[in-house]
């Protein structure tokens, strides 16, 4: 197959470059197409990010998306034209009693994650986005993204130890910890740079925790989240809500803090 993958500006700029082009590529195919052909085209992404953007794609109109038999085409009915022209002035909000799609449950599912744990993330990722109007947005595809982070957060937690113990100057965050950095969309260089400031920061404090590698992805989530943010003039909306070196008691004046408070004390985060 080609070398090269193209995708047009305007469809770009309406559902993000990674669809564009898988979008794209599917258009070019003149058959149905399956999963793991796309898996190994598009060596350099995830499994998980290919499947997140075909669902989305999938969500929009724009393809048919057969689950079972992982088969992909192309929608070939004129309302697509309709669903990929800009709408830089419609505005979301995520309505109280949003639920995720079937499809959405189906795909957690088949990664192994409980049902119940997804039930569990509704209400806060609903929370997060209440007041976060934005155009452009899936939110089953947001969900997605949010649900298997959380995961990987409470698995990693899972397998830590149960008694508390401070930083040692030789400490190295876990493989667990680098492939949830990544599924942020986060380098490991990136992350790496900045673990001697983190070591010692928190070998200065002294303090004794059960989860190191918590501790250092909230911190990595909280200096990538500044950076971007400094560097797009605050345009680009944060992932998640920590400062690196907040205490976990300091309160913060924002509109929903009792309940943000209470998720965040729920699911350990």
């Amino acid at each position: 197959m080609s070398k090269l993958f193209k995708f047009e500006k305007e469809v770009a700029q309406n559902i993000g470059l990674v669809k564009s082009i898988l979008y794209q590529f599917i258009k070019e195919q003149k058959k149905k197409i399956n999963l793991n052909e796309i898996v190994e085209e598009f060596s350099f992404l995830s499994q998980d990010e290919i499947v997140s953007a075909i669902s989305d794609l999938s969500d929009k109109g724009l393809i048919d998306f057969n689950h079972h038999k992982e088969q992909i085409s192309l929608k070939t009915d004129f309302l697509k034209k309709k669903t990929l022209a800009p709408s830089y002035r419609q505005s979301t909000r995520i309505e109280s009693d949003w639920q995720p799609s079937d499809d959405v449950y189906e795909i957690l599912k088949r990664s192994g994650i409980e049902e119940v744990f997804i039930d569990g993330l509704v209400d806060e990722f609903i929370v997060y986005w209440k007041d976060r109007p934005s155009a452009l947005i899936s939110f089953n595809s947001k969900f997605i993204e949010y649900v298997r982070i959380k995961w990987a957060q409470h698995t990693a937690e899972i397998d830590t130890k149960t008694s508390p113990t401070v930083i040692d100057k030789s400490w190295k965050p876990s493989s667990d910890c680098f492939d949830i950095i990544k599924m942020t969309g986060i380098s490991k260089e990136f992350a790496e740079k900045l673990l001697p400031e983190f070591i010692l920061y928190w070998k200065n404090d002294g303090r004794a925790f059960i989860s190191w590698d918590i501790k250092f992805l909230d911190f990595i989530k909280n200096k990538w989240n500044f950076e971007t943010e400094s560097s797009s003039n605050g345009s680009v909306q944060k992932f998640d809500f920590y400062n690196p070196y907040e205490d976990d008691t300091q309160v913060k004046k924002t509109k929903d803090i009792a309940k943000l408070k209470e998720l965040r004390n729920k699911y350990k985060i």
